[in-house]
């Protein structure tokens, strides 16, 4: 009997979770979504999960998600991270975010285009990165997309910054831009920026333009934002 009754309630309980779980997925409340790039690394990693809410506000300079629906590249749910709101000034200067007069990259972490040597790559491979994710520019040098934890004094590597004009942002903007000199721009009234804490490898407003405010649909909450 007793046994019986430990049983009813560990269901009764379980049910009950499952039940609020259900509701909060279909609200919104909680929600969860697969990454497959790595355009949020190192936050989000390639290949994870990520758990949204749609109850906490929206902030600026918190990782969000949002309704992307471009001719080039079709609908999705992107996960990046907000950085401009109505009004802000967004500038990219030699790979460096200000907004509004102001470097914010310090407040995150972030990955970048490094280029560095064989032997650096070597290391690299040795602690599981993949063969794939260095690419070859010169005999012996390479780029790689590498947050600040990765980098060894011990090898040779230095900031990757392209010069040249890339036709994907210039279609967009009508500007003589990249990735890494970007701006300056002024948010338009009623739209967002965002970027990817991957900045040299994220498809974000640099290559899609603004997003409308109403597209935002939550916030991450899982990894901690």
């Amino acid at each position: 009997m007793f046994k019986n009754k430990i049983f009813n309630r560990v269901l009764l309980t379980g049910s009950f979770i499952i039940t609020l779980l259900i509701i909060a997925k279909l609200f919104g409340v909680l929600q969860y979504a697969y990454v497959p790039q790595g355009g949020g690394e190192p936050n989000i990693k390639r290949k994870s999960f990520v758990f949204i809410t749609n109850i906490l506000p929206y902030e600026k300079y918190k990782l969000l998600t949002y309704n992307q629906n471009t001719k080039e590249f079709g609908k999705g749910v992107y996960v990046q991270r907000l950085v401009g709101v109505e009004g802000d000034k967004i500038q990219i200067k030699n790979g460096d975010l200000i907004v509004n007069g102001e470097f914010v990259d310090s407040k995150f972490k972030l990955s970048r285009s490094y280029k560095i040597d064989r032997a650096f790559v070597n290391e690299l491979m040795l602690n599981g990165v993949s063969e794939n994710e260095c690419y070859q520019i010169e005999e012996d040098y390479f780029i790689a997309q590498l947050s600040k934890d990765k980098l060894n004094d011990n090898f040779f590597y230095e900031k990757f910054i392209n010069s040249n004009p890339d036709p994907e942002i210039v279609k967009i903007y009508h500007k003589n831009w990249n990735a890494d000199n970007f701006g300056p721009i002024t948010v338009p009234p009623g739209k967002v920026f965002f970027l990817g804490d991957n900045r040299n490898a994220s498809l974000d407003s640099r290559y899609t333009g603004f997003v409308d405010v109403e597209e935002i649909t939550g916030r991450v909450i899982y990894p901690k934002n």
